[in-house]
């Protein structure tokens, strides 16, 4: 899956789920240039970490990935952009034993 593809996903969770994000565009004319990468979760997008906590449990059914060490906001997933990265390698990492 491509990032661009996991960022659209992981902004329409987090706006549908967190009212403070504004909805993303929905054509390239309505984009008035919102910088969604660097909104931190924590204090920008939320406050309430019971809402991070909501908002995992529904990126992890969307993906298909596990917030194992770190939870969205926590130090090294700060930003959108920093959780898009995440779950964009997460995604596409080589699984171990895998056969091509």
């Amino acid at each position: 899956m491509d990032r661009k593809r996991i960022h659209d996903e992981v902004i329409e969770i987090l706006a549908n789920k967190l009212h403070q994000l504004p909805p993303p565009p929905l054509s390239p004319e309505e984009d008035d240039g919102f910088d969604y990468d660097s909104q931190r979760l924590i204090p920008d997008v939320t406050s309430n970490h019971l809402d991070i906590a909501e908002v995992s449990m529904d990126l992890e059914d969307a993906f298909g990935i596990n917030f194992d060490e770190a939870l969205p906001g926590s130090e090294g997933l700060e930003t959108i952009g920093l959780l898009v990265d995440h779950i964009h390698h997460k995604i596409n990492a080589p699984r171990a034993g895998a056969k091509d």
